[in-house]
């Protein structure tokens, strides 16, 4: 299974209450002046975290994460013995309850097999040092899942095996 998604928006946000509401979720402003005191400079140009009234700020969502790359393998091997009752080799009579078949299946199953390091949620915050970075790798939602895992593998390796009879 290869699954490849480009890398999803996130919100960049002053770090600060700058709007003296109890809320940090104010967008950081599009300085006119380069000169002005403060501006940070980032992969999006010069941002102030402080934006005057009046001056442009930044859309929601302004932000692009990583793109996310996972390659997945399962291989299965099923080997067969015991012998089947004549009776059991015609189409028509499908053979006595007692034909003595069993199987065993071993199954390999490799997760994320290129151990490509998937990141995170991306820190939008334009003050703190992390900004523009993840600082945990892609867990749970990578696979299916709700959420991000501290500690999440990234490559994990399974082996199954089912005895039938």
């Amino acid at each position: 299974m290869l699954r490849v998604l480009s890398g999803p928006p996130f919100n960049i946000t002053a770090g600060s209450d700058v709007y003296g509401d109890t809320l940090f979720n104010a967008r950081p402003g599009i300085s006119p002046d380069p000169n002005k005191p403060g501006l940070i400079q980032t992969q999006y140009g010069l941002l102030d975290p402080n934006p005057t009234p009046g001056e442009p700020t930044l859309s929601r969502n302004y932000g692009r994460g990583p793109g996310y790359l996972l390659l997945n393998l399962r291989l299965t091997k099923l080997f067969e013995f015991g012998r089947l009752p004549v009776s059991a080799a015609t189409p028509t009579n499908p053979g006595s309850g007692d034909n003595h078949r069993y199987t065993i299946s071993l199954a390999l199953s490799i997760r994320n097999i290129l151990n490509h390091n998937n990141p995170g949620p991306i820190i939008g915050n334009l003050t703190s040092p992390f900004f523009g970075r993840a600082n945990q790798s892609a867990g749970a939602a990578s696979f299916g899942g709700t959420g991000f895992l501290e500690s999440a593998n990234n490559r994990r390796l399974e082996l199954q095996m089912k005895f039938s009879f």
